[in-house]
C-alpha cells in the first residue's frame, strides 16, 4: 500500500472504507522467525512507528538477513577470543616471574632472615645472679627498625639492683639492626627457686619494616635450666600420729646454705581448717602465720616452734604447709619467691584417753559463773585404747585474771605455786599406776576466785601423759590434752524510791498530792548492753508526762505501761530516770499505804560473757523514807 500524501488519497481511502459494496482483501499472516534484528538502544526523544515506517523497517531487516546468510544467524567474531587467551597467557607468564624473583631471594623482607638466640648457664644455685646473653641477627637487605626484646621470666625472678622487683616479662628496646648486624645485648637477674626446680625462659624479637605499619615478631628457642641448690633449706619436726583435740608442738629449722648472709626472709605457713594456732617462739610479725629472719649468717640455723590444736575425724589427714623466701617488693608480708619449702603431715588417731572436764557439773568448754562464787572443777580420766598404759601423769595448767596464788585448793593433787600448776602422778595415786583398757580415773579440786571482778574468768588445760609400747611415727609417751574456760558473770540492780512535790503528808481523801518518783538501773563487774526496765502504774495514779532520763521513755495510756530503754551502762555506773505522778486518794483507801509503781524489772546482756541478766525491784508507795525526817507512817491516807 502507497503512503497517503495527499488529501485526494485520503478521501479516496475514506470512501473505499465506508463503501458497503467493496469487498475486504483477506489479511496475510505473516509468521514470527528467530532473524536478530539490530535495534536501536536509545529510546530518548523518539517518536512512535507508523505503520509504513515499520513495514519499511522488515523490508531492511529481510534484505540483511539475506546478505547474512540462508539462516539468518550473524557471523561470530573470533579475534575476541585470540585476545582473551594472550591475555591469560601474559597473566601466568608475569605470575610465574614474581614467584621466581621471590622463591630466590629477591624479596626485601624475611623473617627466616632474622635470627635470634640465647645463652646462659643450665644450672645456678637459688637466688644467684643470672648472666644471659641474647643475639639479634639480621640477615636481610634492608634494615628492621623498632625492634624491641621481650623476655618472659619464669616465678621467682628478681631483677638485680637497690631495688629488686619481682620480673614476669621485660622489654628491652633494641632499636634499629642494620642488613647483615648482629647486636648482642647482656641481661642479669636474679633467680630463686626450690633445689632441683626447672625453670625456663622465652625471647621474643619485635619489629617493623620500612614502609609497612604492621608489627612482626620472631621467636627464639626457649632457655631450660635448673635451680642446683637452695640458700636455705627448712626442716619440719613435728609428731605424725595424734589424738584430735591435742595440743602439738611444730618445730621449724631454717639453715643457710648460701656463702654470704641471707636477709629479711620470710617463713609463711598455710593451715588447713583442722588446725588452731595457740602460740609460737618467736610470736609471728603479721597475722598467725608469717615469721621474719632479719638475718642468716652461712650455715647458721634459726628455729621457729608453733604449738596448735589438732582436730578431726580418726583417720583424717591433715598437711600444714610452709613457704620460705625474701619478701614481695609489693607487700613486705608474702614472700616474693620461693626458696625453700617444707611441709608437717598429721594423721588424727583414735584418742587413748578420754578426758571428761566439767565446771559445777556443766561439761560444756565454756561455763558461765556467778560473780565472786566459788566453783568445782571434776576431771574423768578414761583409758580408750585396747592395750594398758603405764605411769599416768594428770596435770592441769590454770590461768586467767580470776586467779590468785591461793584459788587452787586440791585434796589429792599437788598445787605447784611456782610454776602454776595441779598434778597428780603415780607418787601421790598409786592407781595410776596402771590404767588397763576402758578404766576411769575421776579427780576434781575447788577454785575460788580472787578480788578482781571486772571480765573476770579463767581457763583451764588439762595434760594426760601415760607410756605405752612404741610405735613407728608414734610418741612412745602418750598425750591428751582438753580446754575448758569459766567466765564470771556480772549483775544488774534496779532501785526506786518516791519523793512528795506537793500535797499533804500524810496523803488526804480528795486532795491530790503529786509524787516525783526516781528510777536508778546500775551495771556490776561488767559493761551492760540493750538494757530495759519495764513497770506500770496503778489505776488510781495518773502520769503526768513530765520526766528526765537516761535513755528513751515510752507511756502507754491504755495499759498504763512504762518502758525505759537505758541502751548500753558501762561496769559500776549508773543511769537514772525521774518522773511526775498524782494520786486523789479515795475513802476506800484510808488507812492504808497506795502503791505509786507496780514491781520493776530490768534486763539486760553481759557484754563479757553474753549471758542475760535480770533485776527487779518492789512497788513503791505514798510511804516516804525516814531518812527525811518524817515519821513513820507518813504515808497512810487520812480521812
Amino acid at each position: 500500500m502507497k503512503p497517503l500524501k495527499t488529501q485526494e488519497q485520503i478521501d479516496e481511502m475514506r470512501k473505499r472504507l465506508y463503501d458497503r459494496s467493496s469487498a475486504f482483501e483477506s489479511a496475510k499472516r505473516h509468521e514470527l522467525s528467530d532473524n536478530k534484528v539490530d535495534v536501536s538502544r536509545n529510546w530518548a526523544g523518539s517518536s512512535p512507528i507508523t505503520p509504513v515506517e515499520r513495514k519499511t523497517e522488515n523490508v531492511v531487516s529481510e534484505a540483511v538477513a539475506e546478505q547474512d546468510g540462508e539462516d539468518g544467524v550473524k557471523p561470530k567474531r573470533h579475534y575476541r577470543a585470540f585476545i582473551f587467551v594472550g591475555s591469560l597467557l601474559i597473566f601466568v607468564f608475569v605470575a610465574a616471574l614474581s614467584s621466581l624473583y621471590l622463591y630466590f631471594g629477591g624479596n626485601q623482607i624475611s623473617n627466616d632472615k632474622i635470627q635470634i638466640s640465647m645463652s646462659g648457664p643450665q644450672f645456678i644455685g637459688g637466688g644467684e645472679v643470672m648472666s644471659l646473653q641474647v643475639a639479634v641477627s639480621n640477615q636481610n637487605t634492608v634494615p628492621i627498625e623498632s625492634a624491641t626484646l621481650i623476655l618472659k621470666y619464669p616465678n621467682g625472678t628478681r631483677s638485680v639492683g637497690d631495688s629488686p622487683r619481682n620480673l614476669f616479662e621485660e622489654r628491652i628496646p633494641v632499636e634499629d639492626i642494620a642488613p647483615g648486624e648482629v647486636q648482642n645485648i647482656p641481661v642479669s637477674v636474679a633467680v630463686f627457686g626450690e633445689e632441683n626446680a626447672d625453670k625456663r625462659i622465652e625471647a621474643t624479637i619485635e619489629y617493623r619494616v620500612n614502609g609497612s605499619n604492621g608489627m612482626f615478631y620472631k621467636e627464639a628457642e626457649s632457655l631450660a635450666f635448673k635451680i642446683s641448690s637452695s640458700p636455705l633449706v627448712l626442716r619440719i619436726d613435728n609428731l605424725e600420729k595424734v589424738a584430735s583435740g591435742q595440743i602439738v608442738d611444730l618445730t621449724i629449722t631454717a639453715v643457710s646454705n648460701a656463702s654470704s648472709p641471707l636477709t629479711d626472709i620470710l617463713i609463711s605457713a598455710s593451715y588447713p581448717n583442722g588446725f588452731s594456732f595457740e602460740k609460737s617462739e618467736p610470736a609471728p610479725i603479721y597475722g598467725q602465720n608469717v615469721w621474719q629472719i632479719d638475718k642468716i649468717l652461712p650455715e647458721e640455723e634459726i628455729k621457729i616452734k608453733i604449738q596448735g590444736v589438732v582436730t578431726g575425724l580418726t583417720e583424717e589427714k591433715f598437711r600444714i604447709n610452709f613457704d620460705a623466701g625474701p619478701a614481695d617488693p609489693d607487700n613486705r608480708f608474702l614472700v616474693g619467691a620461693n626458696l625453700a619449702d617444707g611441709v608437717a603431715d598429721f594423721i588424727i588417731e583414735r584418742p587413748f584417753i578420754d578426758i571428761e572436764i566439767n565446771i559445777d557439773g556443766d561439761k560444756d568448754r565454756q561455763v558461765v559463773v556467778d560473780e565472786g562464787e566459788s566453783s568445782v572443777v571434776g576431771l574423768k580420766i578414761t583409758n580408750t585404747l585396747e592395750e594398758t598404759v603405764y605411769d599416768m601423769v594428770v596435770e592441769v595448767v590454770p590461768g586467767g585474771n580470776a586467779l590468785t596464788e591461793t584459788s587452787i585448793k586440791s585434796k589429792r593433787g599437788f598445787y605447784n605455786s611456782n610454776n602454776g600448776t595441779v598434778r597428780w602422778e603415780v607418787s601421790n595415786n598409786e592407781s595410776f599406776d596402771k590404767v588397763f583398757p576402758g578404766d576411769s580415773r575421776q579427780l576434781d579440786f575447788q577454785i575460788d576466785p580472787g578480788p578482781n571482778r571486772t571480765t573476770a574468768s579463767y581457763d583451764l588445760v588439762v595434760n594426760v601423759y601415760a607410756r605405752r609400747v612404741a610405735e613407728t611415727s608414734a610418741a612412745e609417751t602418750l598425750i591428751g590434752t582438753v580446754r575448758a574456760q569459766a567466765k564470771y558473770s556480772s549483775s544488774v540492780a534496779v532501785g526506786s524510791q518516791a519523793s512528795l512535790k506537793s500535797g499533804p503528808i500524810p496523803p488526804e481523801v480528795g486532795q491530790t498530792s503529786v509524787y516525783t518518783l526516781s528510777l536508778v538501773a546500775e551495771a556490776g563487774a561488767n559493761d551492760m548492753a540493750n538494757a530495759i526496765v519495764e513497770t506500770s502504774l496503778p489505776l488510781y495514779v495518773e502520769w503526768l508526762d513530765s520526766y528526765e532520763a537516761d535513755g528513751d521513755v515510752s507511756y502507754n495510756s491504755v495499759s498504763k505501761k512504762i518502758q525505759w530503754t537505758i541502751g548500753d551502762i558501762s561496769s559500776g555506773k549508773r543511769k537514772e530516770f525521774k518522773f511526775d505522778v498524782s494520786i486523789l486518794p479515795s475513802i476506800s483507801q484510808v488507812d492504808t499505804n497506795p502503791v505509786l509503781l507496780n514491781t520493776q524489772t530490768m534486763r539486760a546482756n553481759d557484754r563479757f560473757t553474753s549471758a542475760l541478766l535480770q533485776d527487779t525491784a518492789t512497788p513503791v508507795t505514798t510511804e516516804l523514807s525516814t531518812e527525811m525526817g518524817l515519821p513513820k507512817g507518813n504515808g497512810r491516807v487520812k480521812n
